[in-house]
């Protein structure tokens, strides 16, 4: 098991994208939280076919739960869970945005903690990983595009409104 979980571990950190990089960020002002949804996708768009299925979502959401469970207790704290991020408080601390991030993310952790224990479950992640899909998927074609993902998937869009609250 505990082979299993640092094989996992090792996965979602070689599928998360790097930091963005000041040079990576376009001149428009909150690109920035884009370029990073855009890299997520493309992880979770593994096969290149432009949209994402609810097992590459849940896969990835697993993955990402491995990730964030640095004690191995199979329970994520809300101190793992702001501790794990593909780049998105780095771009808003750059922003001057740093407190409007910390707020979009114990919002969405609030949100996955659906009994309201102070930890997420990885059945509680799953649900989140369910419903978020639902959420974005505008046309209910139970596969998502790169825009739905980028205009609709909620922790997305809190992660976005953050960095640029007029998006």
């Amino acid at each position: 098991m505990m082979f299993r979980r640092r094989i996992c571990v090792a996965a979602a950190l070689m599928m998360m994208p790097a930091a963005v990089q000041a040079d990576d960020l376009a001149a428009e002002p909150g690109i920035e939280g884009r370029h990073i949804a855009e890299r997520l996708f493309a992880t979770m768009d593994r096969a290149g076919r432009g949209t994402v299925d609810m097992g590459e979502v849940q896969g990835f959401g697993a993955s990402v739960f491995a990730g964030m469970d640095y004690d191995g207790d199979d329970r994520v704290t809300y101190r793992e869970f702001a501790g794990w991020d593909p780049g998105f408080a780095a771009v808003a601390a750059e922003q001057g945005r740093a407190d409007a991030h910390v707020t979009a993310s114990k919002i969405v952790f609030a949100f996955w903690d659906r009994d309201g224990d102070d930890e997420i479950a990885l059945r509680e992640m799953r649900f989140a990983m369910t419903a978020d899909f639902r959420r974005a998927d505008l046309d209910q074609n139970a596969l998502l595009t790169e825009t739905e993902f980028i205009r609709a998937f909620p922790v997305i869009v809190a992660m976005r409104a953050a960095i640029r609250p007029d998006l």
